[in-house]
């Protein structure tokens, strides 16, 4: 259950129970946004379409150049690199081909001016379906709501959430697509609980 505890402001005092993430660092919140609990975890949901880099988050990029070693991964604002042997079991003989304007899911292994990216682990690599927009601040309360759970008791499909604003969606259909899209971005459930 999610439970709002107050706006914040960066500065402003954290309660010191509780492991923290995003947004928090030490007792002081770092972003202006809605300092949130679930269980025992405080971290602050930001409504900002920006998305600020944090490790270990999963995103889902376009590649927009690549090469031999490298390739450069848009993330909405920000890009970054993913190294060409950053994949599961991938060697300099075999390693998977990445083409300018495919889609893969990622995960930030080190920020700073150019995050670093990884594809390691399953699930991550090159997306096949559909890539849509969604709100950051939406995608991050998805994780955490049973919007989900719901839709999936009315179709069948697969989702990815990428935490700087994307979602990866692939159904059977393609009005499915749509309509879980829709379902999505309109979701009044995915509003703050009042405190």
């Amino acid at each position: 259950m999610l439970t709002k505890i107050k706006n914040v402001l960066p500065g402003d005092d954290v309660p010191s129970n509780g492991s923290k993430s995003l947004g928090i660092h030490g007792t002081k919140a770092t972003i202006v946004g809605t300092l949130c609990k679930t269980s025992n975890h405080l971290f602050v949901v930001s409504k900002t379409n920006r998305y600020h880099p944090c490790i270990d988050d999963i995103v889902i990029g376009k590649a927009i150049l690549t090469s031999q070693d490298m390739h450069r991964i848009d993330l909405g604002g920000v890009v970054g690199a993913l190294p060409s042997l950053s994949f599961t079991n991938a060697t300099k003989r075999n390693k998977p081909e990445i083409n300018k304007g495919d889609y893969l899911l990622c995960k930030i292994a080190r920020t700073g001016t150019e995050p670093l990216l990884t594809c390691v682990g399953e699930g991550f690599g090159k997306l096949s379906g559909v890539v849509l927009p969604l709100e950051p601040w939406k995608v991050r309360l998805l994780y955490l709501s049973t919007t989900l759970a719901t839709i999936g008791k009315k179709y069948r499909f697969r989702i990815a959430l990428g935490l700087n604003g994307f979602v990866w969606i692939d159904a059977e259909k393609d009005t499915d697509i749509r309509d879980i899209y829709h379902l999505l971005s309109e979701d009044s459930k995915l509003e703050f609980p009042n405190p």
